[in-house]
């Protein structure tokens, strides 16, 4: 791992013949007051904290009522080298999020990707303000990647909807799965690897206290490409054959659940 790299783009473009996605349920008009807003505790405590299970401990005592007893030591920004180091022992995935590059000032983080690895590897979406007040944004990883996107200069905070194409235009240098943004990009890679899909509907996680249905939205967009792909591997069966086949995998209790599932899918 490593904390050297910084990938920016300093234009706003969009991706030609770019179509954004959307969800019923989800109001894409959201928009937090500002990045820098402490008047959620959960949010100031969580804001820089870089570990992915630090955080998640966080949360827990939060949910709890307890977010007064946690110890200074895990709601620090930064760790240091043998703080990671310990961590790692109790288990990788404890090192998730704790390579990742250091704030710049004014900087601070407005959502991340996090993967259901072995590290639980984490993609860090930031946002700084500049001198004359604007906001620009960026994407980092624990691994120097390099990322292709559209940046967005704004003078106010994203809505949810501008996050997701932000999101969704983004691409991975060097990555052969370019049809699909950071929402999708590492799933499809690990289903091109040959794990199937049902088993990688959870894989990637994009989350923010800031964007409260944005974990809902990915969620939505991970459950619609598993579907997919059971279509495609069901793609000689009539509909008959595929509400039994929904049935049998578990996918639905009964045929009018399978049949509720085909149409909310298009079929």
């Amino acid at each position: 791992m490593s904390n050297k790299n910084k990938s920016t783009s300093n234009t706003p473009t969009s991706t030609p013949g770019f179509t954004p996605k959307r969800f019923k349920g989800i109001d894409y008009t959201q928009q937090p007051q500002s990045y820098w807003d402490d008047s959620s505790v959960l949010h100031a405590t969580l804001r820089n904290v870089k570990g992915e299970n630090r955080r998640r401990l966080i949360r827990d005592f939060h949910s709890l009522e307890q977010l007064d007893k946690v110890e200074p030591g895990l709601a620090k920004d930064i760790l240091s080298t043998p703080e990671r180091e310990s961590l790692g022992r109790i288990h990788p995935s404890f090192l998730g999020g704790e390579y990742l590059p250091d704030y710049q000032a004014t900087e601070t983080e407005i959502a991340r990707i996090v993967l259901d690895s072995t590290l639980r590897d984490v993609i860090s979406l930031r946002a700084r303000r500049t001198k004359t007040g604007l906001l620009r944004y960026s994407i980092v990883d624990e691994y120097e990647g390099i990322f292709i996107l559209p940046m967005l200069p704004s003078r106010d905070p994203l809505t949810l909807g501008q996050i997701v194409d932000w999101i969704d235009q983004t691409r991975v240098e060097d990555n052969t799965d370019d049809g699909y943004g950071l929402g999708l990009t590492y799933t499809v890679s690990n289903h091109s690897q040959g794990d199937l899909g049902d088993r990688l509907e959870f894989f990637t996680t994009v989350e923010s206290e800031l964007y409260p249905q944005l974990t809902e939205h990915y969620r939505k967009l991970a459950s619609e490409w598993v579907f997919q792909k059971f279509v495609e591997h069901q793609e000689s069966e009539t509909r008959a054959s595929l509400i039994k086949s929904l049935i049998e995998e578990g996918k639905a209790t009964d045929e009018a659940d399978a049949i509720a599932i085909l149409k909310e899918h298009g079929f």
